[in-house]
């Protein structure tokens, strides 16, 4: 007499196990590509503060050196591969003695197709 054993998965149970381990993966490989993403946003976030920062040192030094007002100007700097496009504009401060600079960068993101910018806003005094 033969004895049946139950100890085997059906075709069902293994059809339900595959198909909840895809699920798992599919979910876990999104989550990794949208964690890429992210940090390369916040990459491009990180390189358009550190030019900023460059850009805003340098109208500051010129300023100090010259007496002459700052004429507004943009550009465009490759850094890492990527182009970011800036300008600037200063407006004189009547009565208080300063200069107000608003300085802009902008770049393009090519994963989101969108472009992106950020407004920095310093005061000057000028060099008399």
């Amino acid at each position: 007499m033969i004895s049946k054993s139950n100890k085997a998965f059906s075709l069902l149970e293994v059809l339900i196990t595959v198909a909840i381990l895809s699920t798992a993966v599919i979910f876990v490989f999104r989550s990794f590509t949208a964690s890429l993403s992210s940090a390369k946003f916040s990459q491009n976030i990180t390189l358009a503060c550190y030019l900023a920062e460059a850009k805003l040192w340098e109208i500051e030094q010129n300023q100090r050196q010259s007496p002459s007002p700052l004429d507004p100007d943009n550009g465009t700097e490759k850094m890492q591969g990527r182009d970011f496009n800036w300008s600037y504009e200063t407006i004189k401060l009547e009565g208080l003695n300063l200069i107000k600079l608003r300085f802009n960068i902008s770049w393009q993101e090519k994963i989101r197709e969108k472009e992106y910018s950020m407004e920095f806003l310093t005061y000057l005094i000028p060099k008399e």
